[in-house]
């Protein structure tokens, strides 16, 4: 499970070191996607096969379900953590997440999520609202029991 936040730059070569407590769970390689607010998840190969199973079972004759399988497999690349425990991310996710120098890596849950800092700033202004949260939480039963 990806749990907690981290900063990290991102170098000239596009390489991003992965927090040490997350890279056991990607030894075997990971899927970088776009994400939802011009950010990338990233899932370890289990999580997003599943994924990629469910997203294969929408039909092609709906417009929606081709655009989100467009996002889904379109937007994604495969990954190997190098031995300095970094990625390499293509030019085209970097782009598309404003990704070019400080990177926050944020956990959740199944994937992690990779935000241009400032734009981390900002969301996170969101996420952290308890009012905004209080109505959020209401429409989840999280109950541990």
């Amino acid at each position: 499970m990806f749990l907690g936040q981290y900063t990290h730059t991102i170098d000239d070569k596009g390489r991003l070191t992965i927090p040490a407590k997350f890279r056991d769970e990607l030894d075997e390689g990971a899927y970088v996607t776009q994400g939802f607010e011009r950010n990338l998840l990233v899932y370890t190969i289990e999580s997003f096969e599943r994924l990629a199973q469910r997203a294969t079972t929408l039909t092609t004759t709906d417009p929606e379900a081709r655009a989100v399988r467009r996002v889904i497999f379109g937007g994604a690349t495969e990954v190997q953590l190098d031995s300095s425990g970094r990625i390499l991310l293509p030019p085209f996710l970097r782009d598309y997440a404003n990704l070019d120098g400080d990177t926050t890596i944020v956990g959740a849950g199944e994937y992690f999520e990779l935000w241009n800092a400032n734009a981390w700033l900002s969301e996170l202004e969101g996420v952290t609202d308890p009012e905004v949260n209080a109505r959020r939480f209401s429409q989840f039963d999280l109950s541990a029991g």
